[in-house]
């Protein structure tokens, strides 16, 4: 009974897909079984953990890289903010190694990068008063509403005063770009503190889902939030031992298949653009740890459609908001630039939800398909040749800002 509700929780976002398509290189990469710590400093360059404190108590894990491989950390830096998408955390933006991820390359470029990591993942599971194990009910409950208003606004202000500067530049993916779009539509005033933020797949109106059967277990995303709750499932379980089991398994040809089902119950990917090498390495660090309740958010907006706060019912709703239904974010407070990147293959975020959110943004400083076939939602994290399909016009339109 649990492991059906897992899947039919995970399965209104995260439709998955079986390749039989049989590995040709399989390597040990040496990044297997380091934190992002660990990866950063083995390529050589600085990494600082800084910790932040929200408003509603939750301490979150900032990584930190403060200069390139090639600078003495001297000069001054305009910072940039990286957050990561649903089950993921700070690692997926440096495990494909220097060149290749985005933590490197911006910071070879002469960014400060500061990456963040929502409450409740591998990297940020503490909190001023509640224990993560005696308070689990009370500790996730938050969806990604609170990662937004809370953790992105606590973690810009904190780089603001690292960094002394008065402004930042945001990249989101997936989650990450939910996150920015509740935090400047609930706190527009965090608009001025963003010079420009990049989205990358962006999770939030979820109009189109391609199959079927997603459209159908979605209108029983209630009755999944019940049985969770009866059952007492208030975080993702076994991401610890899919971990270890990718971190040893997934490096043999036999396991293919089922290394690529477990993937693609995170999010889609296109086997021609991931080299399956790589996937112990991720699977060091994904998945990573998330509350139910941000599945059963996104569970919501793909029943109801638009792009609205957690429905609590019809009595609670009344009582949080004072309506009926929950309200939904007013993209017109954004006023912030904002570039926009999305495939046309994309699974989890169907580039006519994107073409959707686009046009409810006042600026848009960028709006950028990615027509490549088979290009799909983790792609933007991991594919071969991200530098040159996504990476490289997403920091020419950062620098004219």
């Amino acid at each position: 009974m649990i492991l059906i509700t897992i899947f039919i929780a995970v399965l209104c976002l995260f439709p998955y897909e079986v390749t039989s398509q049989a590995a040709k290189l399989w390597a040990d990469p040496s990044d297997v079984g380091l934190n992002t710590v660990q990866m950063i400093e083995h390529h050589g360059y600085v990494c600082e953990t800084h910790y932040v404190t929200t408003e509603d108590g939750y301490i979150v894990t900032v990584h930190r890289i403060p200069n390139g491989i090639q600078d003495d950390g001297t000069s001054k830096k305009p910072a940039v903010f990286i957050m990561h998408g649903l089950t993921s955390s700070s690692a997926d933006f440096v495990n494909m190694g220097p060149g290749r991820s985005l933590g490197y390359l911006l910071a070879d470029l002469g960014y400060d990068v500061w990456i963040g990591n929502a409450r409740g993942n591998a990297y940020s599971r503490n909190h001023t008063t509640l224990d993560i194990v005696a308070d689990a009910e009370q500790f996730f409950d938050f969806s990604w509403h609170e990662i937004g208003y809370y953790d992105v606004a606590a973690t810009i202000d904190y780089i603001l005063n690292v960094n002394g500067d008065d402004s930042l530049y945001y990249v989101g993916h997936s989650q990450g770009t939910t996150s920015f779009l509740v935090l400047t539509t609930t706190r527009p005033e965090y608009n001025e503190k963003i010079k420009m933020a990049s989205l990358m797949a962006p999770a939030a109106i979820l109009e189109h889902r391609p199959f079927g059967l997603t459209q159908e277990l979605c209108k029983y995303i209630d009755k999944v939030e019940i049985i969770l709750k009866n059952w007492k499932i208030y975080e993702i379980p076994f991401v610890e031992v899919i971990r270890e089991w990718a971190m040893t398994n997934c490096v043999n040809p036999d396991y293919i298949e089922t290394c690529d089902m477990l993937f693609s119950l995170f999010g889609d990917f296109d086997e021609n653009e991931m080299e399956r090498e790589m996937i112990p390495v991720i699977g060091t660090n994904a998945p990573s740890n998330a509350a139910m309740k941000q599945y059963v958010h996104y569970g919501q907006q793909v029943k109801n459609g638009g792009f609205s706060q957690y429905d609590y019912g019809t009595e609670k709703n009344m009582e949080l908001y004072g309506s009926e239904k929950p309200p939904a974010y007013d993209f017109s407070k954004i006023s912030a630039p904002v570039a926009v990147y999305y495939a046309k293959d994309d699974h989890v975020a169907p580039y006519e939800d994107a073409l959707n959110v686009i046009s409810k943004l006042p600026k848009v400083a960028d709006d950028y398909l990615i027509t490549q076939e088979g290009f799909n939602h983790l792609d933007f994290l991991y594919a071969k040749d991200i530098v040159e399909l996504v990476y490289n016009e997403l920091i020419v339109v950062m620098q004219k800002y």
